[in-house]
């Protein structure tokens, strides 16, 4: 919320003064109308000053003196009616028709849509009456006037903050996005595809897959308690601290297990933890592409899924979390899972979001957001394909075809990986949802430090 001096608030306040002051009236004359006006403007004149504020201020105007300024001031004019009026009165009462802020007053003549028609014979007291009636509305339309022009600057400034915002945003956006891994791994037979879809702006989840060493491609998926750009911020953190690789003087090097990696992760959250805890879940699988082992350490995350060959068909087998979430206990330990891996099967690594991703009741707004199995369904559904990216495909084809997925509730993150894919399978490309970027001095095998 905007301080009183911030610049959302600060205006010149000389309008709002000018527009309370209108209490003018201006008597306009021509040579016809100059005597009876003057002896109308005597009368008035005397009964007005004996009025409490506001009250009508009259003055007498040739057609040919009547300024701007004069106009700004005036909350109506008054002018007798005559056949043919001259041009230059002509000229004013156009511009006071233009001006709907003020009003025109006519002694004589016929009824009129553009003005106040009295009688031309009209008493003090029932002119002085009209005045005030004018004056007062006119005060009050002043304000309201004043009001709505505050008003207009204020949503003015709060606009351009949301643009200012919007930009900050959508630049956040892009940083997380670039991020993520620009290409996946290949080693061997081994197949790799990703999906990343933020709710909003930016994501609470993050991922990322890294080739080890020759035989070994580290798959990380993290996902931070909260939405928006503290939650994203915290995974970025996440993602670029985990410990996957130990390097030594001699150039040897030693793969931290994934529940080692947790573990340490877990102590480094902890260490850095101030008024405001912030946690996390995270999965963390080491793969040996040679032997087609897995061994995965999770924190708190939902399961991963063990799936069957396309060829061989089967149940999907759940591998469920060994430990805490991340940034609670410090001494928080995580048990490993080692899993053997036939040639065609794979593994699906995914984030929470999957569980609200296919809600069942799209009207009830409440039930929407309710965890549901559904989403295990439409993995076992696609299990049938070889590819990873075929399976990824498939995802976010029913994500784009279910109801309310422009509006989903939750950022979305999977890795589909499949163990020694057939030869006579064509190389796909590896799908990742990051920025393109070009590098010809890039590595995408790199290292992991």
């Amino acid at each position: 919320m905007p301080g009183l001096d911030s610049p959302l608030l600060q205006f010149d306040g000389s309008e709002g003064m000018n527009l309370m002051n209108r209490t003018s009236v201006i008597l306009i004359t021509t040579p016809q109308t100059t005597s009876r006006l003057e002896q109308l403007l005597a009368h008035a004149s005397a009964a007005c000053s004996k009025l409490p504020e506001p009250r009508p201020h009259l003055s007498l105007r040739t057609a040919d003196s009547v300024s701007d300024t004069d106009l700004e001031m005036a909350a109506a004019v008054v002018v007798l009616d005559e056949p043919e009026p001259p041009i230059n009165l002509r000229r004013v009462l156009a511009r006071v028709t233009f001006d709907s802020m003020i009003a025109t007053i006519r002694l004589g003549g016929s009824p009129r849509s553009d003005s106040l028609v009295l009688p031309d014979t009209v008493e003090i007291p029932n002119f002085i009456t009209a005045l005030r009636t004018l004056i007062h509305q006119q005060v009050e339309i002043d304000r309201l006037q004043e009001e709505v022009s505050t008003t207009a600057r204020i949503a003015e400034g709060v606009q351009e903050e949301i643009t200012r915002i919007d930009e900050e945003l959508q630049m956040a956006a892009m940083v997380q996005r670039e991020f993520l891994p620009r290409e996946l791994p290949v080693i061997g037979e081994t197949r790799l595809a990703a999906l990343w879809r933020p709710a909003g702006y930016v994501s609470g989840d993050i991922y990322d897959v890294t080739r080890l060493d020759e035989d070994h491609i580290g798959l990380f998926i993290a996902d931070a308690v909260g939405h928006g750009v503290p939650a994203a911020l915290l995974t970025m953190v996440i993602c670029r601290s985990l410990p996957t690789k130990e390097i030594a003087a001699d150039d040897s090097y030693r793969i931290v297990p994934p529940g080692e990696a947790l573990a340490r992760l877990n102590q480094f959250m902890v260490s850095r933890q101030g008024r405001t805890a912030r946690f996390a879940t995270a999965v963390y699988t080491v793969y040996n592409a040679r032997t087609r082992t897995a061994t995965i350490a999770s924190a708190g995350h939902p399961a991963v899924l063990h799936l069957a060959s396309a060829d061989r068909g089967g149940a999907v087998r759940e591998i469920g979390s060994t430990g805490g979430l991340l940034g609670i206990f410090e001494d928080e330990k995580y048990e490993e899972t080692h899993v053997q891996l036939k040639p065609g099967e794979g593994l699906v690594m995914h984030s929470d979001g999957f569980e609200q991703a296919f809600p069942h009741d799209l009207a009830n707004h409440a039930r929407r957001r309710l965890p549901n199995d559904k989403y295990r369904d439409v993995i076992a559904d696609l299990t049938a394909k070889p590819e990873p990216e075929e399976m990824i495909k498939g995802v976010r084809a029913m994500l784009d075809e279910h109801g309310g997925s422009l509006h989903q509730p939750d950022d979305l993150t999977m890795i589909c990986l499949r163990a020694d894919v057939s030869e006579q399978l064509p190389v796909p490309e590896t799908s990742t949802d990051a920025i393109p970027f070009e590098n010809p001095t890039s590595n995408p095998n790199r290292l992991a430090g």
